[in-house]
């Protein structure tokens, strides 16, 4: 595992080292398995050029047949798929959302989730066959540069309910969200959309929205979903809907029993984001393995062997896109509201509101 431990995303890398190391535990305790798997942990500390120095290390062990990771963000992707691809070393991520690199070109790399470019998917279904919004605003927050403009550009693109989106900004330079939100209001905006990645500028808006008396729907993605937000916009973060990449192990009744097993391993009430994802990473890695056989494993044939595969994990299906290599992404985005303080898990994107 190549997981960032000890800089700035040490929660979310921890939790993936508990769910694989209950992988490793629950594969290596079956009587008919065919190997044992051993975890060597190493903590790039989500800097770049230590991840660069975890991914030869990572390298140069021949006992190394796989990785999972990185878990830190995508600088830190970025800096080390060129060296496992020269090596033919699957690389295994499920919280990196990088779109830089191709499944054609970067043949080691496993997205095991949707890029962060397909997030806008979930947020336009919901307002277009749930929320019904035939007017939406888009508050694009300069100061998360690219990331917001994805999501303005595909709501203007494809408006919810084939309505109208307009979007309005508010500067890198500024933590006033009161002018953008009166202008949304102003549309008539049915729902309104913060665009932004910061989970403290996300409460601003939060706030601003609820100061205006805003009572439609109100949206936001995964890097917003954090307790800064929650905290920070206390009352006024009621109500409010995210699309992720991860899912809720408590609220899926197949994952009852991984739950219970984390709970009791690790002390912890409730299982962190992409904990389970990392548990179906390497199982889906293990399978892999198996299909090879226990005699002469090579890093090579295991890329080629994952690539054609598919599993059925406890979060979702893992299986790729027969044209173009990458992770079928309509199987990886879910939902979430907050309700009583706290983010509840409703499902798969495409999914919430059936009966």
């Amino acid at each position: 595992m190549h997981a960032d431990l000890s800089g700035t995303g040490k929660a979310l890398g921890r939790a993936q080292e508990r769910g694989a190391r209950l992988a490793v535990a629950d594969l290596n305790s079956r009587a008919d398995r065919a190997f044992d798997l051993t975890l060597t942990v190493r903590d790039d500390g989500g800097q770049a050029k230590r991840a660069e120095q975890m991914a030869a290390a990572f390298v140069a062990d021949r006992t190394v047949y796989a990785v999972i990771g990185p878990t830190g963000d995508a600088s830190s992707t970025e800096a080390v798929v060129a060296r496992y691809e020269t090596a033919l070393l699957p690389l295994v991520t499920v919280s990196s959302g990088t779109a830089a690199f191709t499944a054609q070109f970067d043949r080691v790399f496993f997205q095991l989730r949707p890029e962060e470019d397909t997030l806008s998917t979930a947020l336009v279904y919901h307002l277009t066959h749930h929320a019904k919004s035939v007017r939406t605003a888009v508050i694009d927050d300069r100061a998360a540069g690219r990331f917001s403009w994805q999501i303005v550009k595909d709501l203007t693109a494809w408006p919810p309910s084939d309505g109208t989106t307009t979007s309005h900004q508010v500067p890198a330079a500024s933590a006033d969200f009161g002018p953008a939100t009166t202008a949304a209001m102003a549309t008539g905006a049915q729902a309104v959309v913060y665009a932004g990645d910061s989970p403290h500028r996300g409460a601003r808006c939060a706030l601003a929205l609820q100061q205006a008396g805003f009572k439609g729907t109100r949206m936001a993605t995964e890097p917003v979903l954090q307790s800064g937000f929650l905290t920070e916009a206390g009352t006024a973060a009621e109500g409010w809907l995210f699309a992720t990449t991860y899912v809720d192990p408590a609220r899926l009744p197949a994952a009852a029993r991984f739950v219970t097993s984390y709970r009791k391993r690790f002390g912890i009430r409730t299982v962190e984001p992409f904990a389970v994802e990392a548990y179906d990473a390497l199982l889906f890695v293990a399978q892999g393995l198996r299909a090879l056989g226990t005699a002469g494993v090579e890093r090579g044939a295991l890329v080629h062997g994952l690539r054609a595969s598919t599993y059925k994990g406890l979060a979702k299906a893992i299986r790729f896109e027969p044209s173009t290599d990458r992770f079928h992404w309509d199987d990886g985005l879910f939902l979430y509201r907050v309700e009583n303080g706290g983010p509840h898990f409703l499902g798969r994107y495409d999914n919430v509101g059936r009966t």
